[in-house]
This record gives structure tokens, C-alpha cells and sequence, in this order.
């Protein structure tokens, strides 16, 4: 069973990305990442709330980076405006577990895949 997406996301920039889901508008914005402990950067998704005028509130961040794959960004931050909320990566397997709104915890790759429904 696929991932099926319960919001829409609408885009007139290649950067910008947005959907609304309770009476919020939320921005799904690629723009540079902090520097790691290397002093490395680069470039990836980032969930932000609105400005209030219908674009991404730079100071207001709603995420870490979602990853640099678009498409991948939009299931995170989908989970993310549903409630979800990453909860550990398990160390040995690398596998992210989130806690869905009603508590229950379940494999990212579960959610992902259409496995567990969000």
C-alpha cells in the first residue's frame, strides 16, 4: 500500500512549498543548513510557519532539515503538521521512530510505505 498524502501542496517557486491544514498555512522552504561540527553546509527542506502574508516566516522554524529529496521533505513535514513527532533513529539499524498523535510509535519506513497509516 503507497504513501497517501491527506494535504496538498501548492508551488509557484522551485523553493517554496505550501499547504494548509487547520487554519494554518505552513511553508515547506529549501534554503541552506547550518554548519555541522565540520564547519560543512548545504542545502535542504525545512518546515516554516507563515509571515502573514503567505510566505515562509524565516524566524520560524518548524523542522530541522527534512532531507534534500523534495519528495521525501513533504512526507516528513506532512507527519509533522498531522502531529507526528520524531521520536529516536535506532543506532545499529540507522531506522527513525515517530510518535503518532495518539502516542503510538512507528518505524518512518512503515509510514513512508503506506504500511502504517498517518
Amino acid at each position: 500500500m503507497p504513501w497517501k498524502p491527506h494535504l496538498t501542496w501548492t508551488s509557484n517557486s522551485d523553493t517554496i512549498h505550501s499547504t494548509r491544514h487547520d487554519g494554518e498555512i505552513y511553508h515547506l522552504w529549501q534554503h541552506g543548513t547550518r554548519p555541522d561540527d565540520s564547519g560543512r553546509t548545504g542545502y535542504g527542506w525545512f518546515l516554516h510557519g507563515d509571515d502573514g502574508s503567505g510566505q515562509p516566516r524565516q524566524d520560524y522554524e518548524l523542522s530541522l532539515t527534512l532531507g534534500s529529496v523534495l519528495t521525501r521533505a513533504r512526507q516528513k513535514a506532512e507527519l509533522l503538521i498531522l502531529g507526528w513527532q520524531p521520536v529516536q533513529r535506532e543506532r545499529a539499524t540507522g531506522r527513525e521512530q515517530w510518535r503518532s498523535p495518539n502516542g503510538g510509535l512507528a518505524l518512518l519506513t512503515d509510514l513512508l510505505s503506506g504500511q502504517v497509516k498517518h
